[in-house]
């Protein structure tokens, strides 16, 4: 598969959905209800916002925020799409998101431009809301979740689910270098937003 997009804004953004968006939830379903135990997505990549590859790269055409201080959407998106099969890093994705003017002007990612960059290959799922069931019906589905939420120090911060089993949910934090991924400390109820990234079915 050819590369996709990129997405910008961590740490500042509010919960955003600048328009378009692809999908919106309402009382419709659009998750298949998960199966009982764990579910596991390929953990094939984990990007860091802060590599010097891509970390001093400008944000979305933005003048003063860079990949290293507000990248964490970009960088856990383009974890999303190289573990779909595409090709591209955060620098990358960044770039092509520009071209595709696929942020405002605050840096903010619009969501539509995943489509955009990826020529209909990838696309995001927006929710209204955030749910156990969202997230689990997302990973069943074979989507990404990007999951928001609140850092010790009061910012905002994005990263990826890849699983969930008893423990909780196993992520990749753009911010956290480690070897697996992370389980985060709290349930589904301590995120502010979800995204889910991930391919249509034919």
């Amino acid at each position: 598969m050819g590369l996709g997009f990129v997405l910008g804004g961590c740490g500042t953004s509010p919960d955003m959905a600048p328009a378009p968006v692809t999908e919106r939830s309402t009382n419709a379903r659009l998750y298949t209800p998960a199966p009982a135990g764990t579910l596991a997505l390929p953990d094939r990549v984990a990007f860091l916002q802060k590599d010097k590859r891509w970390g001093g790269d400008r944000l979305g055409g933005t003048k003063h925020e860079t990949i290293a201080t507000d990248g964490c959407v970009v960088t856990a998106t383009a974890m999303a799409l190289t573990n779909l099969g595409f090709e591209t890093n955060p620098g990358d994705l960044n770039a092509r998101l520009i071209a595709e003017d696929s942020f405002t002007s605050r840096g903010w990612l619009i969501w539509d431009g995943i489509r955009k960059v990826t020529d209909g290959g990838a696309y995001a799922k927006f929710y209204n809301t955030v749910s156990a069931d969202i997230i689990d019906g997302c990973l069943a589905d074979g989507y990404y979740p990007l999951t928001r939420f609140v850092l010790p120090n009061g910012r905002t911060h994005w990263a990826m689910v890849v699983a969930r089993d008893g423990r909780g949910y196993h992520m990749r934090d753009p911010l956290r270098q480690s070897n697996s991924p992370l389980i985060f400390p709290r349930g589904a109820d301590a995120f502010k937003s979800v995204r889910c990234i991930g391919v249509k079915r034919t």
